[in-house]
């Protein structure tokens, strides 16, 4: 099982009878597994069944925790999740974390006739913190922003832990499903979320352990800003605040309502648990603008945290920018029963979507 990302700048085609019927993504995140299963109809894509499972009880740890499980236990929470959501997909498109890869951009000195290939391993052992014989390397040329010199040839790349790899084919071997290349979540992020109409596009991504953002031109990653921080420091400080235990914490933020008692402080210490991240995304994003010479044309929110009350205005706040919640579903038919409960869990679900899309491509 290689690794390969050049695929994913191809154009989405959801009339491709001749691809697979059924495909589930998987979202494996430091805190719950996620699935979504999708199928090809006569017209469009279709959701047939979506699921969840926190990987906290996995390693006797409370839901809501950080957790980094053996295989034996990933296997276990990925069955169960596949069982209980009736997935039927016989192949499936799993998704590494960032934490185990290196993706940046490259900018190269070269004339437009200059083959850099041979340039590339060399400059990227500047960037990858780990032997190029780790690793599984994989790049591609994109556009030159606007205000870059005429001289500057710039390079995605991306590089993924052999050790991670082969992680990924025994969990996949595990569950005896059929499967493509795996790819970085950040890929499966940006092709769930971006439209036709984006030019440039800032997402900002909040997980359980880290916030990240990641800024993409005409589908193709440009930057990414890593910060520690993100739904678990929230749930920490809601528990030191209540001096309850970890796991009452998590249930207490995720079924907040404005009618509990010490509502407002609650909502004081969950909120201001992201004010670092969004700051030093505030920043980076005016950064790259300038830079850019050009606005972004949106600005998405997505992660679980997404889902706390009033999170979307205190994000508009702290960014001094309007944002959106992704909603990835707007990509796939489902009944039209289902649309309020589709727009509620949509931002949760966005790296599992955006993942079985890739086989549709």
């Amino acid at each position: 099982m290689a690794f390969n990302f050049k695929r994913l700048f191809s154009t989405l085609n959801t009339s491709n009878a001749s691809g697979p019927q059924r495909v589930v993504g998987v979202d494996i995140g430091s805190s719950s597994v996620k699935v979504v299963e999708l199928e090809q109809g006569e017209k469009a894509l279709r959701l047939t069944t979506y699921g969840e499972l926190q990987l906290g009880p996995y390693a006797q740890e409370p839901l809501g925790s950080n957790v980094v499980l053996p295989l034996a236990q990933r296997t276990e929470a990925l069955v169960d999740v596949l069982r209980e959501s009736d997935v039927q997909a016989s192949k499936v498109v799993i998704t590494l974390p960032l934490a185990g890869s290196f993706v940046t951009t490259i900018a190269i000195t070269a004339k437009p006739q200059d083959d850099i290939a041979p340039r590339v391993n060399v400059e990227a052992r500047k960037y990858i913190p780990v032997p190029l014989t780790d690793v599984a390397l994989e790049w591609v040329e994109v556009d030159p922003l606007k205000n870059t010199p005429q001289s500057v040839r710039e390079v995605l790349v991306a590089a993924i832990q052999n050790d991670v790899l082969a992680d990924s084919r025994k969990l996949l071997a595990s569950i005896q499903k059929t499967s493509g290349s795996p790819e970085i979540e950040v890929f499966s992020v940006i092709r769930a979320i971006t439209k036709e109409t984006d030019e440039s596009l800032a997402i900002i991504d909040l997980g359980a352990k880290t916030s990240k953002l990641y800024i993409s031109e005409g589908g193709f990653l440009r930057r990414i800003h890593r910060v520690q921080g993100g739904g678990a420091l929230a749930t920490q400080r809601v528990a030191d605040l209540l001096s309850v235990s970890f796991e009452e914490a998590e249930n207490i933020k995720r079924n907040f309502s404005s009618e509990a008692p010490k509502a407002s402080d609650i909502k004081k210490v969950v909120l201001s648990s992201y004010e670092r991240p969004l700051q030093e995304f505030k920043r980076a994003l005016s950064q790259y603008e300038v830079r850019s010479g050009s606005e972004f044309s949106r600005v998405v929110i997505t992660g679980g945290s997404t889902l706390f009350p009033d999170f979307q205005q205190f994000t508009n706040y702290a960014l001094d920018r309007q944002t959106f919640k992704s909603n990835p579903f707007t990509k796939v038919g489902y009944p039209a029963f289902m649309e309020d409960t589709i727009t509620d869990i949509a931002p949760t679900f966005t790296v599992a979507l955006g993942a079985a899309l890739r086989a549709f491509e």
